[in-house]
């Protein structure tokens, strides 16, 4: 499974979508798509109005095979990742680190385009992350 970060899934649904982003995920169209819940509620931040956020939710359940939930498991796996990073002096904000917390706890490999805070020896020896060059 493909779990996206935020910069990646607004890449894809912007308009015009990025045709780097486009291209990634035609490639890897065999491939179950996630999107951690705090991922879908980023995006959801973009847009103050009730029925843009309900037309949005219907095309991201259009597009994401799987909205992965923030449960009590996600909880234990982003303290668990938090600990381990403050051994190398890394860190993630906490929204960055719940979403690959979710990807982690979910087996799934998280893409994202953020090279400033996930393209770092620590995160990738923790996580099977996928940062593209956009």
């Amino acid at each position: 499974m493909l779990c996206l970060d935020n910069d990646v899934f607004r890449k894809y649904t912007n308009e015009p979508p990025d045709r780097d982003v486009v291209r990634y995920l035609a490639n890897h169209h065999e491939e179950p798509w996630g999107l951690p819940a705090i991922v879908l509620f980023e995006w959801f931040q973009l847009y103050d109005s009730h029925a843009t956020i309900r037309t949005r939710r219907g095309q991201a359940d259009e597009l994401i095979d799987e909205i992965l939930a923030l449960d009590d498991d996600v909880a234990v796996e982003a303290a668990n990742m938090r600990a381990r990073l403050a051994t190398t002096e890394s860190s993630l904000d906490l929204a960055d680190l719940l979403a690959a917390a979710t990807a982690r706890q979910a087996g799934a490999t998280f893409v994202t385009a953020n090279k400033t805070d996930f393209d770092k020896a620590p995160i990738h020896q923790l996580l099977d992350v996928e940062v593209l060059d956009l």
